[in-house]
């Protein structure tokens, strides 16, 4: 199986998925497994802890309608841009940079929506986000002209840290 790794760190089987993450979307890398032993493949597959999954966005409306994004431990910064946690292709409306944030807080096991450090504003139940809000399982987000549902994995149930 050929591993390949997107520039945003995501690994997966390239023969599945070809030259594109089928998590962010963005083209990939192969990696070289020739000569590795199946520790050193292993390490290379491993997750770091700060990358655990958390939660995930869920494109319901817009060009990405279907795609889920993953959403981290800390800060996951919203926007069209190739350095963004959850970079949202094809959406013309949404800033390249820091659009929105989602911030996971580890320690109070709450999530949290952020307003972006740029122009555009971002969208909370239909109301415009300009100080951190309060995340809650299934509520909609809407980022330029595309609408997101919130899917918490971690909280009061679950916990990585409790692992």
């Amino acid at each position: 199986m050929p591993l390949r790794k997107c520039p945003n760190g995501h690994t997966y089987n390239g023969d599945k998925s070809g030259d594109v993450c089928p998590i962010c979307g963005t083209v990939a890398k192969k990696y070289k497994e020739e000569g590795k032993t199946p520790e050193e493949i292993a390490e290379m597959l491993k997750v770091p802890e700060n990358r655990y999954v958390c939660g995930w966005l869920v494109c319901v409306e817009g060009i990405n309608k279907g795609l889920s994004y993953p959403i981290h431990p800390g800060k996951n910064f919203i926007g069209g841009g190739d350095n963004m946690d959850v970079q949202i292709l094809g959406d013309n409306t949404v800033d390249l940079y820091r659009h929105a944030a989602i911030a996971y807080d580890e320690t109070t096991m709450k999530t949290t929506l952020l307003p972006g450090e740029s122009r555009g504003l971002v969208y909370l139940e239909g109301s415009a986000v300009y100080t951190p809000q309060p995340l809650a399982a299934y509520e909609r987000i809407m980022v330029g002209g595309s609408q997101f549902l919130f899917v918490p994995f971690c909280g009061e149930d679950y916990a990585w840290s409790k692992q």
